[in-house]
């Protein structure tokens, strides 16, 4: 185990791996600190310095198995909820994210693997029973539900993934809201989520009709009336209008991509069938509230 000043070197060096170290014994560090209750530890050190590694390149040797050993570490504890291994989980679905974006840039993985990463990731997105956002000051996040939707963000621009999937992920999007019964969702997922579909949409395979039929059962969820105190599902409606509202406007006024992706041209092309979107949107959204004209 490395001192923290060994990893503070290592970011006021502009991240580049030390020579006297082997690089695969410091992933592998990097990879165990992940796990972490510390913020520092997993956020600040982990997290940054693996994360800039896999997107400069420095992993690409070992992309691979790096990603199926993050796969793995998705299962780690999956079930508990308000136990310490949610850390664990959550940020090796953000660094797998990272991995499929470094394939994005550079090409490297054969589908099989993006494929099996996907089914790996999406076993764990639907069943991850830990939903919490902030923990407390000393531990810092968790965000599943949001480290989950960079995921999906990054796999709709891969070349790999077939419209039939994106057309899986759609769906898997309303799944994750309408189980999202532990609480609301208070810190910025609605938005990740909401620029995660718009990920899927720019693809330009998907039509209105796919928006229509993935957000369908959300309007049986909106016309109920429910009491927080009596009845959790009451959650999922809220988290379910707050990710319809987010969509609506970054539909609206359009998205644009995030400064660590090196191709922007993804979201250069239009959505299409987006006035119809739009109206599906619309009709769903006049579920959730008599105030509507």
């Amino acid at each position: 185990m490395f001192e923290a000043s060994f990893w503070e070197k290592i970011k006021a060096n502009d991240m580049q791996p030390p020579r006297d170290q082997p690089i695969d014994l410091l992933i592998e560090e990097l990879e165990h600190m992940l796990r972490s209750p510390v913020e520092q530890t997993r956020d600040t050190f982990a997290l940054e310095i693996l994360g800039d590694w896999v997107l400069a390149g420095h992993c690409d040797h070992d992309l691979e198995d790096l990603g199926g050993r993050l796969c793995a570490a998705l299962f780690r504890g999956l079930g508990e909820q308000e136990s310490d291994t949610v850390f664990g989980r959550s940020f090796s679905a953000l660094t797998l994210g990272l991995c499929i974006e470094r394939d994005n840039t550079v090409r490297l993985l054969p589908a099989e693997t993006v494929l099996q990463w996907l089914g790996a990731f999406l076993m764990w997105w639907e069943l991850e029973a830990d939903l919490r956002g902030v923990i407390d000051p000393h531990k810092g996040v968790a965000h599943a539900v949001a480290h989950g939707a960079d995921v999906i963000a990054a796999v709709a621009r891969s070349r790999h993934l077939p419209t039939e999937q994106a057309r899986v992920l759609l769906g898997s999007v309303v799944v994750r809201l309408r189980t999202a019964t532990t609480g609301p969702l208070l810190f910025g997922e609605d938005d990740r989520l909401a620029y995660a579909t718009m990920a899927l949409l720019h693809r330009g395979d998907l039509g209105a009709a796919d928006l229509r039929q993935a957000i369908e059962p959300l309007n049986h969820l909106g016309r109920t009336e429910q009491r927080f105190d009596l009845q959790p599902s009451a959650y999922g409606r809220l988290n379910s209008l707050n990710w319809l509202r987010a969509l609506y406007l970054q539909l609206r006024l359009g998205v644009q991509p995030m400064p660590w992706v090196a191709d922007a041209s993804h979201f250069g092309r239009p959505v299409p069938q987006r006035a119809e979107m739009l109206a599906a949107l619309e009709h769903t959204l006049r579920y959730y509230s008599y105030w509507f004209a």
